[in-house]
This record gives structure tokens, C-alpha cells and sequence, in this order.
């Protein structure tokens, strides 16, 4: 069968959780931060490190915060219980962090979902965010890379459903990639094969007829 490994933010929810909440709680220094990383001064992970060092709230804050404000993208509770019925690992893959993500997920009925993350900690002088590879080595970049590589070696291709500057790493060393935004830009001027979506309506019909669909008629 199949592992997928499926960005979080933009991904399955609409909106940026992570850029909603600097917008709200953090100063306007991370703006600054942003634009370094966006001209690959930082990695991800150092640029996510910096900026939540700026958010001041509680966690409770947080958690109520992303629960009233997010958006998932339509279709995506579906997808999961189709992977979970056909036999299919999903993987929630994020440079995001735990602080946010998990209580999303807890709120639709999915916070069992294997997922990995940034791990963040409320203190005094905002969050502190840390990284650390699938054996709990802590990680300075790479981070998607680091656990795409590691899905991988239960020897069953991986699909990568992403759509940012960050998951193009991994999508390059992916099976299969389900992309839109930056990263399907990314894939068609580079002619990596790829399947653009727009919800996950289209990624359930993509998974179903287009990969796993289309294996099970090559089967002998």
C-alpha cells in the first residue's frame, strides 16, 4: 500500500494558522524575520523559531485562538477516513507547531492522526520552538526531508501532498506529489510529475482513481 506525508498549514487548513497567530499575538518584528526567510536568509525552521520567540499569549489563548479562527479545507475528514479504511498511513508532516496544530486536529476527531511537528513551549519570553529528527535528535533544517526519508523505509511509496516553498525538498524524493500554490508552480517549471489540488475532494479522487486506482489495473 501507500504512506502519505501531508502539510499542515495552507494544506489542510485554508488560511496560514501559524501567520494568523503572529499577525495577532507576536510584535511586528516577525514581519522582518518573514522577509529574511522569504529571501532564504533562514530556514523554516530558524525563521519559525525567531517569530514565535515574539508571540505573547498563553496557551489556553492559543488553543481557543486557532479553534474559533482556522478553516480546513473542504473534504478533508473524508480523505482521512478513506485512507484509514483502504490500509493507507497518513502522516501529518509540519514545520508548524504542536501548540496549534493539535488542537485543530483534536477538534474534528482526529488528534490520533500520527503527526510530527515543531514542539512548542509557552514561557515568559514567548514560545520557544524546537525541531528534532524521527529518532528525537534535535534538527537545525530539514525537518520535512528528515521524516519524508524516514516514511520511506516502511518500504511503501510515499505520496506528498504540499504547497509551499518548504515541501519542495521532499516532494523531489517523493513517489508521488499532490501539490498547488508555490509548490505545483515549483513542479511544472521543473517538469516534476505532478497532481494539482484545490481541496481534498480532489486529492480523495486523485488518491483513488489517478494513484491507487491506477496501480491496482497495472497489478498482473
Amino acid at each position: 500500500m501507500y504512506t502519505i506525508q501531508c502539510d499542515f498549514d495552507d494544506t489542510i487548513t485554508v488560511n496560514n494558522v501559524s501567520e494568523e497567530l503572529r499577525k495577532t499575538y507576536a510584535s511586528e518584528e516577525w514581519r522582518g524575520i518573514e522577509d529574511g526567510y522569504k529571501a532564504g536568509q533562514f530556514s523554516v525552521e530558524e525563521s519559525n523559531r525567531r517569530q514565535f520567540a515574539l508571540i505573547q499569549a498563553t496557551e489556553e489563548g492559543i488553543e481557543q485562538y486557532v479553534i474559533r479562527t482556522t478553516v480546513v479545507r473542504p473534504g478533508f475528514s473524508a480523505f482521512v477516513k478513506y485512507c484509514q479504511g483502504e490500509g493507507i498511513q497518513l502522516a501529518v508532516v509540519s514545520s508548524g507547531v504542536d501548540l496549534y496544530i493539535d488542537p485543530i486536529l483534536r477538534d474534528l476527531g482526529l488528534g490520533d492522526l500520527e503527526r510530527y511537528s515543531g514542539t512548542g513551549r509557552v514561557g515568559n519570553h514567548g514560545v520557544t520552538v524546537r525541531y528534532a529528527d524521527p529518532f528525537e535528535a534535535p534538527l537545525e533544517e530539514g525537518f520535512k526531508l528528515a521524516h519524508l526519508l524516514f516514511l520511506k523505509q516502511r518500504q511503501r511509496p510515499v505520496i506528498y501532498i504540499g504547497d509551499g516553498a518548504s515541501d519542495i525538498a521532499s516532494a523531489t524524493v517523493a513517489d508521488f506529489v499532490i501539490a498547488r500554490s508555490a509548490l505545483a508552480e515549483f513542479c511544472r517549471s521543473r517538469s516534476l510529475p505532478h497532481f494539482r489540488f484545490h481541496d481534498f475532494h480532489d486529492v480523495l479522487r486523485i488518491v483513488k482513481y489517478h494513484i491507487v486506482g491506477a496501480s491496482s489495473n497495472a497489478a498482473p
